[in-house]
């Protein structure tokens, strides 16, 4: 804090310009002075802050960020690659994506495939099991690992009783590479695979009461949903993300929709599914969104959320007889992409 003086002179000659010059300019050099010395103070403090983020852990999906955050809290820094509406299965790293990759010191991968995007960047010899370092230092984790793979399908976060897994495999990694937080990291993921057990009992016995079982999706992703719960995902329309799906396999769909009586097609709210409402139209019979978790809002208990969502969609259609009525129908549960 600085004192300022006021200098009354009657201005009559060369000498008392001068002094009164000298005297604002060491005002000016102490404002300067003290501008500086507060800006390397707040320099210092980002410093400190960043420093004190903890571990920089980097996660490819929604879904593992919410897992992530549960687990670690305020103990970690956590970030999500994929940018909010972006699916990941034909992903294109961008430049900043590349260097988060570089800055992170874990990173949290789904694993079987979904993102093979990342071995254009990572090490081909990392072993991605959680414990060995790249030649960059980096460990990769591949959070499926022990899950039982159906037909290569990636989705594996669809069901509970996976995310369980997952979260065990987080927790081992996150362990290994930062002991110091381990208690933190371990009582976190207790408590949270507690609300993912809860998660799972609501599921299964809200299920186990619908008469109805089978289901049509335009996306194959609920087949660890529908195994683990006792559903059947009867037919797909599109079977694989890349490829539009060909007149055998839209008049094969018709054909099981028809031969079972389905009253529903189950689209997701990130596509614009014109296909589903022509078949939809065509069969006359009802459209409801399923979120396939691909991408989300970043918040602890965003999976959770979106998961109970799901169930209540899916109640709308197996648990009680469907609206006569023709058309498209989206649930105003699932509607919102990460809500």
């Amino acid at each position: 804090m600085h004192k300022y003086y006021v200098i009354i002179l009657s201005v009559n000659s060369p000498i008392k310009i001068i002094i009164i010059m000298q005297v604002l300019l060491m005002l000016i050099s102490c404002q300067q002075q003290d501008s500086s010395t507060k800006a390397g103070a707040s320099a210092i403090d980002g410093n400190r802050q960043s420093e004190g983020a903890g571990l920089r852990v980097l996660t490819t999906i929604a879904p593992l960020y919410s897992y992530v955050k549960n687990i670690t809290g305020d103990s970690a820094s956590v970030q999500n690659l994929l940018p909010y509406g972006v699916g990941p299965h034909e992903y294109s790293l961008s430049p900043e994506d590349i260097q988060k990759i570089n800055d992170a010191q874990i990173i949290i991968t789904n694993g079987i495939k979904l993102e093979a995007w990342l071995g254009k960047v990572l090490d081909p010899e990392n072993k991605m099991d959680g414990a060995h370092p790249d030649s960059k230092g980096r460990v990769i984790v591949n959070s499926s690992r022990g899950i039982e793979v159906i037909n290569g399908d990636p989705h594996v976060w669809l069901s509970p009783k996976n995310a369980i897994v997952q979260v065990s495999n987080i927790l081992d990694g996150l362990v290994r590479v930062d002991p110091a937080n381990s208690e933190i990291y371990i009582n976190n993921a207790a408590r949270y695979t507690e609300r993912l057990k809860t998660l799972h009992n609501e599921i299964e016995t809200e299920i186990a009461a619908w008469p109805k079982k089978e289901f049509v999706t335009f996306h194959s992703a609920f087949l660890y949903f529908a195994r683990d719960y006792g559903l059947k995902q009867v037919a797909v329309i599109q079977q694989r993300p890349e490829e539009n799906p060909s007149p055998q396999r839209i008049a094969n769909v018709i054909k099981t929709i028809r031969s079972l009586g389905i009253k529903a097609i189950f689209s997701e709210p990130q596509i614009s599914p014109k296909i589903v409402k022509a078949i939809a139209n065509d069969l006359n019979i009802q459209v409801y969104n399923l979120d396939t978790l691909e991408s989300g809002a970043l918040y602890p208990e965003w999976y959770e959320v979106r998961m109970r969502a799901n169930l209540e969609v899916l109640k709308m259609v197996l648990s009680r007889p469907v609206m006569k009525s023709p058309g498209i129908h989206i649930s105003p549960e699932a509607a919102p992409l990460g809500k």
